[in-house]
């Protein structure tokens, strides 16, 4: 299994603890198999947990997607909601505590711009598998966007929302640099929310509010007639 870099800067401290407090608690007056699951349990199960939030597993397409026509998902969650404005679509994706946290490309694209917005930090998570979009989470907290482009110029934007007490969505792309689908974008420390924004062009979308789905598994749109889409 490989595991984001980015977990190294939690995992490591919270190890180094958990062995310095052993060392230094034992020997032990207590008993030792209430020492064990009084300490050793619950702390190694915590590390345990804590280092599954980084976890960054191979990927392979599914043998069916067409890098001409399909977009796969970007990213590991729920969807939350779907809106079409004018010629956009904006797709959410929820991330909960049990997703992998990485965010992947779509379809063969190239990074145009990298912004880190800073903002509030109110609760990302929804109530229902289905929500408005206009809550001050989604409006106002602190974000990173990545603007991406295809060889047509077709714009697709992603907007990694950051949550309430992890605040920090990082990139692994810079201006510049071409993606192929399936190609790690960069991470929402401990999940948040993802929104893509992608150009509207009749394609069928594959996937319906409330469902799960797969960063780089999950077909979301398909198009009947070969387009230039990256």
């Amino acid at each position: 299994m490989r595991f984001a870099k980015e977990g190294f800067f939690w995992v490591v401290p919270a190890l180094a603890l958990d062995i310095g407090w052993h060392i230094i608690s034992l020997p032990t007056k207590y008993n030792p198999w209430l020492y064990f699951w009084v300490i050793t349990f619950p702390t190694t199960v915590g590390i345990i947990l804590l280092a599954s939030f980084f976890r960054d597993p191979e990927r392979e397409l599914p043998e069916n997607f067409n890098p001409k026509t399909d977009v796969v998902c970007p990213a590991d969650g729920t969807v939350v909601s779907i809106e079409q404005v004018n010629d956009l679509l904006s797709i959410y994706i929820e991330m909960h505590y049990y997703n992998v946290h990485v965010v992947r490309s779509p379809c063969n694209l190239i990074v145009d711009e990298v912004i880190r917005q800073k903002g509030k930090h109110h609760l990302v998570y929804f109530v229902k598998t289905s929500t408005k979009t206009t809550t001050k989470a989604i409006l106002k907290n602190a974000r990173t966007i990545v603007k991406l482009k295809n060889e047509s110029g077709e714009k697709i934007d992603y907007y990694m929302i950051c949550g309430a007490f992890f605040r920090r969505a990082k990139p692994y792309v810079k201006a510049g640099d071409k993606l192929s689908a399936g190609d790690r974008v960069g991470m929402i420390v401990f999940g948040s929310t993802l929104k893509m924004v992608i150009p509207f062009h009749n394609q069928s979308c594959c996937v319906k509010v409330g469902e799960k789905v797969r960063a780089g598994k999950t077909i979301l749109f398909q198009k009947e007639v070969d387009v230039k889409n990256g």
